[in-house]
């Protein structure tokens, strides 16, 4: 728990001193799709035989500015070509979304960026603090099952931080692409 600390509000005080995040959320923004890639598509199977629609759903769910993305765009794409391909794609969509904001709101991504990145940050790192709460009350109960309770804890607690990070990443991502500031009403 105390790593996990320790690694959240390091996080935490270099989003508050960094002045440019948005490497950053482009970073969160490749990985998300790097991961919707490897969720939904069975190497297994060759590429003729990959659900794309599926896939181009997804991406679309995160990035709705890839409206016009067809699973027939992503044809004859091995895994990293696809990767590759939709990794710029997202690109694309954010400096697109940037000039879109920033043409009405100056400034506002810069903004919006530290916003979202610490509020999903401590929001999430909440939910966790309560997560490791219940299961150190409920892990006592492995030791009936022959497992050693400090051992299992660690485990399932580290499991739940990455998952808590993952999430954080993927929810900064939506939120970007949704984000749409209010217009200022001018009263006549």
């Amino acid at each position: 728990m105390n790593n996990q600390r320790k690694a959240v509000y390091t996080e935490r005080r270099r989003v508050l001193q960094e002045r440019e995040l948005k490497a950053q959320v482009i970073g969160y923004g490749e990985k998300t799709m790097e991961e919707i890639v490897d969720a939904y598509i069975n190497y297994e199977l060759p590429p003729e035989e990959w659900d794309l629609d599926q896939l181009v759903s997804k991406v679309q769910e995160f990035v709705y500015l890839l409206k016009d993305l067809k699973s027939k765009d992503l044809l004859n794409l091995d895994n990293n070509q696809l990767k590759d391909f939709l990794k710029e794609q997202m690109s694309n969509a954010y400096d697109l979304k940037e000039r879109q904001l920033e043409e009405k709101h100056p400034g506002i991504m810069r903004e919006a960026e530290k916003f979202f990145m610490l509020q999903q940050l401590d929001a999430l790192w909440r939910e966790h603090l309560q997560s490791m709460d219940s299961l150190r009350e409920s892990v006592g109960l492995r030791g009936y099952g022959q497992k050693d309770p400090l051992i299992e804890y660690k485990n399932e607690g580290y499991d739940m931080f990455l998952d808590m990070m993952i999430n954080m990443r993927r929810n900064v991502i939506y939120s970007m692409f949704m984000f749409k500031p209010a217009q200022n009403k001018v009263e006549a």
